[in-house]
């Protein structure tokens, strides 16, 4: 039924490549934004929530004009090739596992993420 769950069990089967934008590169088991399974921002007017299981990547775009300071601008793909523009807080953090140990980065901090 493509339900929470269900995303929780495939991000577990898909761990994404997560890369700063220093440009150092992690996978990220149990990766969460916000501790969900899921992002959550701006479309336009409107907020949307996109279940990791839809995306292929996610590029953070510094530089962009008229973005909120307290936002960062990101370009969506997915996993159908559609692509989206969102706003998505800067604050916010992405959580993860990796082989050498725990993982957090602020989104304002990450370049790209690849849903594999």
């Amino acid at each position: 039924n493509g339900g929470a769950n269900d995303t929780g069990s495939w991000i577990a089967q898909y761990p994404p490549a997560v890369t700063d934008a220093r440009g150092q590169k992690a996978t990220a088991e149990r990766f969460t934004w916000e501790g969900k399974v899921s992002f959550q921002g701006q479309f336009g007017s409107a907020t949307i929530t996109v279940p990791f299981k839809k995306v292929q990547s996610i590029k953070v775009v510094a530089g962009q004009p008229n973005i909120p300071p307290t936002q960062v601008f990101a370009k969506m793909t997915l996993r159908g090739g559609e692509t989206l523009d969102l706003t998505l807080d800067r604050a916010s953090k992405c959580y993860g596992e990796t082989a050498y140990g725990n993982y957090e980065i602020f989104l304002k901090d990450v370049a790209e993420i690849t849903f594999q």
